[in-house]
């Protein structure tokens, strides 16, 4: 049992426990305390009360005593974290976790350690800084067990363990820069300075004590992570140092964290160039196009690990760079596993890979023959398939999209777009490639590769991959192609010259320009609606101050029909009619006026719920439109980097004849085919002076060896 020393009115720990837990009222704690506060012992003596005078069993002080222990060791390490908090051994977050394990401790197996040692177990204090702390708060008895335990550790062990040789460098390739102490000793620092070590010279003065040299290594500002003075004295007395160092302090080493990542069990690449073979890339073989069945994962998610800050000799904090997480994003046909870290497919189909990072399962709709009045338009979010044509002035939107032909039509296609037979007079977008067996008069926009048989007539082409006839012609078309054009022939005596430009991006300039535009309309739409919600904001604060408004005055007018009432029944005991007649029709009155003020409440209400309403649909938007937003920026920074990563190829192949006439561009030239070639291939390339920079030459499209 603590002694309290004069408390004054404050009562001991057992007895708050006792009244706690009903076992005492509050008079008998009054009573008991009054007699023995002012004793030299008032909490022994206040316990042999409680005894004494059978307000307390045996049993229950037992309880008490043992509790109240428990409850002031508690409290003393409490204001041992807030110490070690003020000399900024530990922060208030390492402090409250310590705390919790602590309590886990107590509930799990009823008893604990101290809070130092905790500390001292997870490396976030040194014993040197717990057993200082202890001394700070006079706690002799911890401190001497503390110490005990200490020195039965490290009887056998004269340094801990994690030296550095004798050379040049400490752990981990640390450089190690060395000064001369006073009394013969050398401190060695780590560039990281996450520990310090000491060293004898021949000159080493045995007399030295430890304390000395803690305030040496204080001057240097070296006081975190300190060894107990056990082992400097043994350091003092040891003969071994002058040939390898002793580690004085042990700094925490950061730990790094680790970003999240996401393993995906499909080929995410949807844009392959093709297979490459003998050196040769072969355009026609793309692979098998993935599917997966429904229970199938579609990919897995590593979690982060999150960073953990250190803290070098010094005390400095050494923070590492935080981890990042990523998002699992899934759309249709696909869902989220219980444990939140896979992804699975719910339909049998192709799984996609959006830009944004949306991972989808594709199925299929298919018609059983053209789209034309009797289908309509044909808007579907999955892959299409169309066992006929697809007729002037009708669309077909999805995936990937499958058609015997296109005539005319219009379509959207957010994958690949394949035509066993040929697309006349049509206009089509495609994100992946197309393949058609001709292409007359239409225009095409793609991502991918456009790949035909037969021939090219009359048609605009601009694509980020390249245009593929090898065996058939390409006639009076204007094609642009980043990853050039490999063709048969080029152009006739009787057609309009063709244009073809190469290297350029023209697919991935005009999305990235339409990207542009959605995302400055997404954040003005942002700006507007977040000024109509602070307006609304402000309508409903006003409405609100009329309904507290009405709801006074109609108290008022219901207090005052009360007491109207009060008077009416006052004067119909005293037969005064005169004054009855005034009363009921002042009652009338009110009874008008509270009617028009409920109504005007009711209405006030309405009102308030109108704008709550119009308010909770505006944050919807906002919500709706920030994810938007954040996909529309994704989508762009990934189609940034896709671009910069496949660089563009500034070259036309032509293996029969390239017409005179024929003009071919490319990045930063361009030229115009006098004269009618055979196999020819045209490339783009720079050109200089002799002993002129290369950056200072020029660029020509020129004609080499096939």
């Amino acid at each position: 049992m603590t002694e309290s020393g004069n408390r004054n009115n404050q009562y001991p720990i057992i007895g708050l426990l006792a009244l706690k837990h009903g076992l005492i009222e509050q008079k008998d704690l009054d009573k008991a305390w009054l007699e023995c506060r002012k004793t030299d012992q008032p909490d022994q003596t206040f316990a042999d009360y409680l005894l004494k005078h059978e307000l307390v069993s045996s049993l229950d002080m037992k309880r008490l005593v043992t509790a109240s222990r428990a409850m002031e060791i508690r409290n003393k390490d409490v204001k041992f974290g807030t110490i070690a908090i003020e000399k900024g051994f530990i922060t208030n977050t390492l402090l409250k976790l310590a705390l919790d394990e602590q309590k886990h401790q107590m509930t799990r197996y009823k008893r604990s350690k101290l809070l130092g040692d905790i500390l001292v177990e997870a490396a976030l204090i040194s014993k040197r800084q717990r057993n200082y702390i202890l001394k700070e708060q006079n706690r002799v008895r911890e401190l001497n067990q503390a110490n005990k335990e200490d020195a039965a550790a490290q009887a056998d062990t004269e340094t801990e363990p994690g030296e550095p040789s004798n050379g040049a460098a400490g752990n981990n390739g640390n450089a190690l820069t060395s000064e001369n102490l006073e009394r013969g000793i050398k401190l060695l620092l780590p560039q990281d300075a996450l520990a310090a070590y000491l060293s004898k010279n021949d000159d080493f003065d045995d007399n030295i004590t430890a304390q000395e040299i803690l305030d040496m290594l204080a001057e240097k500002h070296i006081m975190f992570g300190l060894v107990d003075r056990t082992l400097i004295n043994g350091f003092i007395k040891s003969g071994g140092f002058k040939t390898k160092p002793f580690r004085i302090a042990k700094g925490i080493e950061p730990q790094k964290g680790v970003h999240a990542s996401i393993k995906y069990f499909f080929d995410t690449e949807s844009l392959k160039v093709g297979e490459i073979k003998k050196g040769v890339i072969d355009f026609k073989e793309r692979g098998e196009i993935p599917r997966l069945a429904a229970g199938d994962i579609l990919a897995e998610k590593t979690p982060l690990v999150e960073a953990r800050d250190g803290r070098n000799v010094f005390g400095e904090v050494a923070a590492p760079s935080p981890a990042k997480d990523v998002k699992m994003k899934y759309g249709k046909g696909a869902r989220l596993s219980e444990e939140g870290l896979k992804l699975v497919a719910q339909i049998d189909g192709q799984p996609k890979l959006s830009w944004s990072g949306v991972v989808s399962v594709l199925d299929e709709f298919t018609t059983k023959g053209n789209v034309d009045y009797e289908t309509g338009h044909i808007d579907y979010k999955g892959n299409v398939k169309i066992k006929g044509c697809v007729q002037n002035g009708f669309k077909v939107t999805g995936e990937s999209i499958r058609a015997e032909e296109i005539d005319g039509g219009i379509i959207h296609a957010e994958g690949d777009l394949s035509i066993a037979g040929g697309i006349n007079e049509a206009v089509i977008y495609a994100k992946g490639n197309v393949w058609a067996k001709f292409i007359h008069k239409s225009k095409i926009l793609c991502m991918g590769d456009v790949y035909t048989t037969k021939e090219i007539v009359e048609s605009t082409i601009e694509n980020s991959g390249a245009c593929i006839i090898n065996q058939g012609k390409i006639i009076a078309s204007e094609i642009t192609s980043k990853m050039g054009v490999h063709a048969g022939s080029v152009g006739t005596d009787r057609a309009n010259p063709a244009k073809l430009k190469v290297g350029v991006d023209i697919f991935v300039m005009k999305e990235l320009e339409q990207l542009k535009t959605t995302i400055a309309e997404c954040r003005k739409t942002l700006i507007l609606s977040k000024e109509e919600k602070e307006k609304l904001g402000l309508q409903i604060k006003g409405e609100q101050k009329t309904t507290s408004n009405l709801a006074h005055i109609q108290d008022r007018l219901l207090t005052a029909q009360r007491e109207t009432k009060a008077e009416i029944a006052s004067l119909e005991k005293s037969n005064d009619q005169e004054g009855l007649g005034e009363m009921k029709s002042r009652l009338q009155a009110l009874k008008k006026k509270t009617a028009t003020a409920e109504e005007d409440l009711n209405n006030n209400f309405e009102t308030v719920e109108f704008l709550e309403e119009k308010r909770n649909t505006l944050n919807e938007t906002i919500k709706t439109v920030k994810g938007k937003l954040g996909e529309h920026i994704l989508e762009r920074d990934e189609l940034e980097k896709w671009a910069k990563k496949t660089p563009g190829v500034a070259e036309v192949d032509v293996t029969n004849v390239l017409t005179a006439g024929t003009k071919v561009a490319g990045v930063h030239s361009e030229t115009t085919i006098e004269k009618t070639l055979k196999r020819a291939k045209l490339k783009e390339l720079r050109f200089t002076q002799p002993g002129q920079d290369k950056d200072k030459g020029w660029w020509e499209m020129r004609i080499t060896p096939h």
